[in-house]
């Protein structure tokens, strides 16, 4: 076992380690480390990890919640990931607010998004 400098973060990992402690790049298999000297893998080929795609569900509860309660500034749309729909309710509600009339019509959006929305941004169904 021999301990190896970590191209991504630089931190000191063991040879055996499954991936990094300091940034969690993972080893593909132990020895792996390119460039590690008299560690199988050294031989000057270069480690390409494969990119990981985390998703997080949005929950409708919570996009309900605020909508109900920060609708008018657009709150829920952000949540959601519809960042222009949250920017227009947002620039309508503080721009307008003051005359009750971007209130009502960000009120009025809000509580139809929240009856009708149920995918966020990405296409994927909020649970």
């Amino acid at each position: 076992m021999a301990l190896v400098n970590c191209p991504d973060c630089g931190k000191q990992v063991s040879t055996e380690a499954i991936a990094c402690p300091g940034c969690g790049r993972p080893v593909k298999a132990p020895g792996a480390w390119s460039g590690a000297p008299g560690v199988a893998g050294s031989s000057g080929q270069q480690y390409h990890p494969t990119p990981v795609v985390v998703q997080t569900v949005k929950s409708r509860g919570v996009f309900i919640i605020l909508g109900l309660l920060l609708g008018c500034l657009g709150i829920h749309n952000f949540y959601a990931g519809y960042n222009g729909k949250g920017a227009a309710q947002l620039i309508i509600t503080l721009l307008l607010g003051w005359v009750i009339i971007g209130l009502v019509v960000t009120a009025l959006w809000a509580l139809i998004e929240v009856c009708t929305v149920t995918v966020d941004a990405q296409g994927n169904r909020m649970s």
